[in-house]
């Protein structure tokens, strides 16, 4: 078993990376996620994709495997497909572009096995708003947007301290596997590359979005006189994509 797995995986497992020769076009991403076995559409996948100036987008495949991702003006873009417990080929396309502006659709297809007791550990994605590198965050007790406190005297805790919630895909535990909320960390890095621990506290899906999880941090008390850091969130090693918040 062991073994088949490894030879199955090491099929899988294959990032492509091209480059075209466009620059600062806008995109349509368009294609099926299928089984890899039977070549039948999955419902319910996400493909998101990262741009280097426009941030993240989402689309979730229909009933068919079949899925439309518009996209902003990007020189790097980075695509993938997502489903709980799956695993896909190509694991990441990654795509840098050159020449002149136009406009264009590229058609990506994902194909996916399904492995319920095996985890392959991937960089979990951090959502931006929409065209724009700064992260998808709330603050997790009053539901505004950045900028945010340090403190916030609206909630009970008694040290007082503003939580966020960040929105990521991707990003699982799975504790029939023995792992639990340890395996995530989440830091800050200012404009001076200082670094900041941002403390965990909890997990959950988004009721209703199976592949959406948000995640609840902790702003820490270095932070205070600090106007704006870049989130990263790292689980099992893999570190996901930076997205900007700002303090107050």
């Amino acid at each position: 078993m062991t073994v088949f797995l490894t030879r199955l995986i090491l099929l899988l497992a294959i990032s492509i990376a091209f480059a075209i020769p466009l620059s600062g076009q806008t995109f349509t991403f368009s294609g099926r996620v299928t089984e890899q076995s039977n070549g039948k559409g999955i419902s319910g996948a996400v493909v998101v994709a990262e741009g280097n100036a426009t941030g993240t987008r989402v689309a979730v495949t229909d009933a068919q495997g079949d899925y439309t991702l518009p996209f902003g003006a990007n020189d790097n873009i980075r695509i993938r497909a997502y489903k709980t417990t799956y695993i896909f080929n190509p694991l990441m396309v990654t795509i840098i572009l050159r020449g002149q502006p136009v406009s264009t659709t590229i058609t990506q297809d994902f194909s996916g096995s399904s492995f319920p007791i095996f985890v392959f550990a991937l960089a979990p994605v951090l959502l931006t708003e929409d065209s724009s590198l700064s992260a998808f965050a709330l603050d997790n007790l009053i539901q505004t947007r950045d900028p945010f406190p340090i403190t916030n005297n609206d909630y009970v805790t008694t040290d007082k301290r503003t939580r966020l919630t960040l929105f990521l895909v991707d990003l699982d535990v799975y504790p029939n596997q023995g792992e639990t909320l340890s395996i995530i960390t989440a830091q800050a890095q200012d404009a001076q590359f200082h670094s900041f621990n941002l403390p965990v506290e909890n997990l959950r899906k988004v009721p209703g979005f199976p592949w959406l999880s948000q995640l609840i941090v902790r702003l820490p008390p270095e932070l205070a006189g600090v106007s704006e850091v870049t989130v990263t969130v790292t689980a099992r090693g893999q570190v996901s994509n930076g997205a900007k918040i700002k303090l107050k």
